[in-house]
C-alpha cells in the first residue's frame, strides 16, 4: 500500500468514525414530500419557450439510465417510467399543442407533489445567469486573476467506492440527506517522508490559492478576468469570456475546493441594507472598495470553483445545457434530478433599460425542469433559477431574492399504465 492509498483510508476510517456521532438535520426530511391536496392554479407566462428543449434534455438523459430510481418522499418512480412521460408530454408539445391543453394534460395526468408547512411547496427562489466577462490570454493589469483548470494535486474522495458496507449502517439507510451529502470528499495529499504516513488534508482555500499563489506556474490558467469578475463567475459556475480579438470561450464548473460557500453579503449590512442586497449592489461597493479591503472580503468565502472548456452552452450538473428560464437548480439530497416541476414566483419589472432595482414586482408562474445543483442552493426550501445569458440576465437574477410555491409533478399510475400499453416497447415519446 503506498503513502497516498493508506492517507485516503485513513481519511475514511476517520470521516465515519466523526459522523456516526452526527445528528440528524432538522425537518423538513426529503421523506416528508408528499402530495399537495390542491392542485394549484397552473399557468406558464413563457409558453411554450424553451420548454420543448428542457423536457426534451431529460428524456434523452432519463432513458438512458434504465431504471434508475425517482424519489419524491415516500413515492418511488422510475426513471424509464418519468421518462416516459416526459416523453408523451414532449410529443404534444412537438405537435404544437396549445398552452391550454398542455396545462389539462398535466392536471390530469400528474400528481403535484411538495413539502408541508405555513403554505405548502414554499421556497426561497434566487437566480443565477450566464455572465459575459472582457478576458486575456496573459495576466495584465485589468486582467489579474486567472481562471484554473482542475489542479492535479485536487483528490476526490468517493466513499460509496471505498467503503460498501457503512452504505448499511443505520445512520444512513434513516437519513437520505447525510448520505447524499458524505458521498464525496475534496482534498490533498500531504507531503510526507519516508518514515510517516501522508495524510489527506483539506485543500487550499480562495484567499490560500489567490492571494498564496499555490496554483501559480503550474500551467493550469485558461484565462486571466478581473478579480471581482472571477468571483461572480465562480458563483453562477459558468459563462462566457471574451478575449480582445474577439474570440469567445464558454466554461463551466469542472470541480470545487471542498470548502463550504459562504455568502458575502452578509458581510456587508454596514453599508447595503437587507432589502437592498443585490449581486448588482455587492458587486458596485466591491469596486467602491481599495483593492485591499476588496480581497478581504471575497477571501470571506473560501469555496473555490475550477473550469473546464466547453463546445456550446453552459451545462448543468445534470449534463445538460442551461434553458433560459426554465433550468432551475436544487439540492441533489432532496429533489431528483430530470423531473419536472411547477413554480410560482414574483418576477422583477425595471422601470427602464438603465434601472438596477424593479420598480414592481409581478406575480407568475410557469413550468421547470429540475436539471442543475450549487453549492449554496442547500435543503427543501432553496431553489435556483437559470434567467438568461449577459447583463440583462444579471440585472434581473441579481434582485431575486423571494419566496414563492414549488411542486414536483409526479405521472399516476394509471397514465403510466396507458402509456406502457401505448408504447408497447417503443420507447419514451414512440
Amino acid at each position: 500500500m503506498n503513502r497516498k492509498t493508506a492517507a485516503i483510508l485513513s481519511a475514511v476510517f476517520l470521516f465515519f468514525l466523526y459522523i456516526s456521532c452526527a445528528k440528524s438535520p432538522k425537518v423538513p426530511t426529503p421523506e416528508s414530500m408528499q402530495a399537495v391536496p390542491i392542485v394549484p392554479e397552473i399557468d406558464d407566462d413563457i409558453f411554450p419557450a424553451g420548454l420543448r428543449e428542457s423536457i426534451g434534455a431529460s428524456v434523452e438523459k432519463l432513458s438512458r439510465v434504465g431504471n434508475s430510481p425517482l424519489v419524491f418522499g415516500k413515492k418511488t418512480v422510475s426513471s424509464a417510467d418519468y421518462a416516459l412521460a416526459l416523453g408523451h408530454l414532449l410529443a404534444r408539445l412537438e405537435e404544437g399543442v396549445t398552452k391550454d391543453d398542455f396545462i389539462k394534460e398535466v392536471k390530469e395526468n400528474f400528481n403535484f407533489y411538495g413539502f408541508p408547512g405555513k403554505f405548502w411547496g414554499g421556497v426561497f427562489i434566487t437566480s443565477y445567469f450566464s455572465p459575459m466577462l472582457s478576458a486575456s490570454r496573459n495576466k495584465t493589469s485589468e486582467h489579474t486573476h486567472p481562471l484554473y483548470r482542475v489542479p492535479y494535486d485536487l483528490v476526490r474522495i468517493r466513499m460509496d467506492r471505498f467503503i460498501k458496507r457503512f452504505e448499511r449502517l443505520s445512520f444512513f439507510e434513516e437519513n437520505r440527506v447525510a448520505k447524499q451529502k458524505f458521498q464525496s470528499l475534496y482534498g490533498r495529499v500531504s507531503a510526507g517522508n519516508p518514515d510517516r504516513v501522508s495524510e489527506l488534508i483539506p485543500y487550499y482555500s480562495r484567499s490560500e490559492i489567490d492571494s498564496g499563489g499555490r496554483l501559480m506556474g503550474k500551467g493550469l490558467e485558461i484565462a486571466w478576468v478581473d478579480p471581482v469578475d472571477a468571483f461572480f463567475l465562480h458563483i453562477q459556475g459558468s459563462g462566457k469570456i471574451r478575449f480582445a480579438d474577439g474570440e469567445e470561450l464558454v466554461v463551466g464548473y469542472a470541480a470545487q475546493n471542498g470548502h463550504d460557500y459562504v455568502a458575502i453579503g452578509k458581510f456587508l449590512f454596514e453599508w447595503i441594507t437587507k432589502e437592498k442586497m443585490s449581486l448588482w449592489a455587492i458587486e458596485s461597493h466591491l469596486r467602491s472598495l481599495p483593492y485591499s479591503e476588496r480581497m478581504e472580503i471575497l477571501y470571506r468565502n473560501p469555496s473555490y470553483i475550477f473550469f473546464r472548456k466547453l463546445p456550446g452552452k453552459p451545462e448543468t450538473s445534470f449534463g445538460t445545457e442551461v434553458v433560459e428560464g426554465r433550468t432551475i437548480a436544487t439540492d441533489d439530497a432532496f429533489f431528483p434530478k430530470g423531473s419536472l416541476v411547477f413554480m410560482e414566483f414574483q418576477r422583477p419589472v425595471f422601470e427602464t433599460g438603465l434601472s438596477v432595482e424593479p420598480s414592481r414586482w409581478n406575480p407568475v408562474s410557469r413550468f421547470v425542469v429540475n436539471h442543475d445543483s450549487g453549492g449554496a442552493i442547500k435543503g427543501a426550501r432553496r431553489v435556483d433559477l437559470f434567467w438568461g445569458e449577459g447583463k440583462d440576465a444579471s440585472r434581473h437574477a441579481g434582485v431575486m431574492k423571494n419566496w414563492g410555491r414549488f411542486f414536483y409533478l409526479v405521472p399516476k399510475e394509471k397514465f403510466l399504465l396507458k402509456l406502457r400499453k401505448k408504447n408497447d416497447g417503443q420507447g419514451p415519446g414512440g
